[in-house]
């Protein structure tokens, strides 16, 4: 993915920090010079100041990173193996690293006194709790051979049309989970893609929508890409997450290696647990932020183009809009105190579908009679994923099921086994998943809440930041962000995935394609709950979350009732649990979710007037 490399917010804020007064600061997040946060836990003035207000911070805290200019000072070039990331520099005991883009070294950083970079998160860390490792080595000399020209990456060319010559099936091994490890009931198999889809999925699937050296709010002339859109008050939103980082890293993306041990002591793998790092969602939320997504143009229940009299679909050139996640309006008042607290009400509903978890993939735990169906992949709470299809005006977007789609979850560290799917040929049936309550895995037919015992056309379970799940949401993933959107014309973030073939590719294990979980999530976020609109029966309004979302933010984010209802939103389809189709009753963790929305206030720095003096 292509996105300015993340600035320490102090470096951001250098140049006007000193002119920063309280009128600067947007007034539902401003905190009174009279009066004093109660905090429970303090901590040593030898650590960085407490987090109060937005630009409070910035203004008064020292540099965490201390960016340098770039010289010919290393014995080699330690970015020759990396295509974008962190690396240390060796002999700095972790105190110096760079960045790396495109295979060189762009830019050089220095932690403060007490930090040390820590490769698992990229980012500074304190000293005792960051993982150094071994220093680099220089990459062995390559042999010299004549360049080879290649297409500029600036630009996304639509898709050659597929030729009886290509192959018709995936043909990258990143997207493969695990399968049943028994050979007797389930058998040890490798995944295989549905004979009849004929998108061509290759292993690279990181290629990502281009950042234009120029800002326009629309689609670029030549219809081949989406330029970035900035407003003024994103920087205060860059800035602020910047100057956390290591707070919602600790607190937040890592809590799941904290928490789940504490749970499941020995029988917990932390190995198999779900990285989550503060540069992937960082840039992530940048990219869906500043570029977004293309929505084509629709006029009388039919397309628009730019070129109608192009001989060819193939030819032509459809007229796009954009979707981006909303941080606030420019003109309001408050536009970056409303950025701020959506990106938080999108990283507490993370959290709680699957940060927290520390797994991408959805995990097996719906309880039928004492046992964990290994079916539940069909669908749990009494839900069938595979027939939770479009409404009749997006059903064109969603995916075909096929009976022969086989493929695994990645491990997730608990005794209890990945989903899986396939066919009813390969198994006639499927047992429990693994250990529950004490009691040893079936081998024999277990239903799930469904009765289903089988696992066939099952492959869409929950996958990202924000759970994909069903035929539907697949779909308009890959309509808007994959494959089909670049087989049609469109520019598309991920044109060499089609998400209705593989799925898995959400939670590939691949580093490289670490922020897949997060766009899809943010994708979702984007679709389903940023534009959620409910009507009365008199057509007027009934609950916008947009508007809500302001209602909220300004009287102070103490109004739980808007935490459920985008709780209610997200794991049901509608603002007031529990909603038609669903079923069960009213959401059993909605008071975890607002525990986590109060969790992530904390590592943002966000006051909240219900918990100051």
């Amino acid at each position: 993915m292509k996105y300015h490399s993340p600035q320490p917010a102090t470096t951001a804020m250098n140049s006007h920090s000193s002119n920063m007064t309280n009128a600067n600061i947007p007034r539902s997040l401003q905190t009174s010079q009279r009066r004093k946060t109660i905090s429970k836990r303090r901590r040593p003035s030898s650590q960085l100041p407490p987090k109060a207000a937005v630009f409070v911070l910035l203004a008064t805290t020292s540099r965490i990173l201390t960016p340098q200019h770039v010289s010919a000072q290393y014995a080699c070039n330690h970015c020759e193996n990396i295509d974008n990331g962190f690396v240390q520099i060796p002999g700095t005991n972790c105190a110096e690293f760079v960045q790396c883009a495109s295979n060189v070294i762009s830019q050089k950083f220095s932690c403060q006194g007490g930090l040390i970079f820590d490769k698992n998160l990229s980012q500074c860390n304190w000293a005792t709790s960051a993982t150094c490792g071994p220093d680099p080595v220089c990459p062995s000399a390559k042999p010299t051979r004549r360049p080879v020209p290649v297409a500029a990456p600036d630009i996304i060319e639509a898709p050659t049309p597929l030729t009886a010559e290509e192959p018709s099936a995936p043909t990258s091994t990143s997207t493969q989970g695990t399968f049943p490890p028994t050979e007797e009931g389930y058998g040890l198999v490798q995944p295989k893609p549905p004979s009849a889809p004929t998108t061509v999925l290759t292993s690279s699937m990181a290629t990502t929508l281009p950042a234009a050296a120029t800002s326009s709010p629309m689609m670029d002339a030549s219809g081949s890409g989406l330029q970035p859109r900035r407003e003024e008050h994103h920087a205060a939103v860059w800035a602020h997450l910047n100057a956390n980082k290591i707070g919602i890293s600790n607190q937040l993306l890592r809590s799941a290696h904290r928490t789940l041990r504490s749970l499941h002591g020995n029988n917990l793998d932390a190995g198999e647990l779900r990285n989550y790092a503060y540069y992937d969602f960082y840039g992530a939320l940048r990219s869906m932020v500043e570029e977004g997504y293309a929505v084509p143009m629709m006029a009388g229940g039919g397309e628009q183009f730019a070129d109608a009299d192009a001989p060819g679909r193939q030819q032509r050139q459809p007229l796009v809009a954009r979707n981006v996640f909303y941080l606030g309006d420019l003109a309001g008042e408050d536009a970056a105190a409303v950025g701020l607290i959506n990106v938080a009400t999108f990283l507490s509903q993370a959290m709680a579908e699957s940060i927290a978890a520390g797994s991408c993939d959805e995990i097996n735990e719906d309880v039928v009679d004492g046992s964990l169906p290994a079916s539940n992949s069909c669908g749990q709470f009494g839900r069938s994923y595979q027939d939770m299809t479009c409404s009749d005006d997006e059903k064109f977007m969603e995916c075909d099921v096929y009976s022969d789609m086989e493929m695994g979850a990645n491990p997730n560290g608990r005794p209890v086994a990945p989903f899986f799917c396939a066919s009813t040929e390969r198994f006639p049936f499927t047992g429990s998943a693994d250990y529950i309550a004490g009691r040893a895995p079936v081998d024999a037919p277990v239903p799930n809440q469904n009765g289903r015992t089988d696992v066939e056309g099952c492959c869409w379970w929950g996958r990202g930041t924000i759970s994909t799940r069903g035929v539907c949401q697949y779909g308009k993933l890959n309509y808007y962000l994959g494959a089909r959107a670049a087989e049609e014309g469109r520019p598309a973030r991920y044109p060499n995935i089609d998400f209705c073939v593989s799925p898995q590719a959400i939670c590939s294990p691949q580093r490289q394609d670490s922020s897949i979980e997060w766009v899809s999530g943010l994708f979702r976020w984007i679709d389903d709950v940023q534009s959620y609109v409910s009507y009365n029966g008199d057509g007027g309004v009934e609950w916008s979350y947009v508007q809500k979302l302001h209602e909220f933010v300004a009287g102070g984010m103490t109004d739980g009732l808007f935490i459920h209802s985008v709780s209610s939103i997200v794991t049901q389809g509608c603002y007031n649990a529990p909603c038609p189709g669903y079923r069960g009753e009213q959401m059993t963790d909605a008071g975890v979710r607002w525990s986590y929305f109060l969790q992530v206030l904390e590592a943002l720095g966000l006051p909240v007037k219900a918990l100051q003096s």
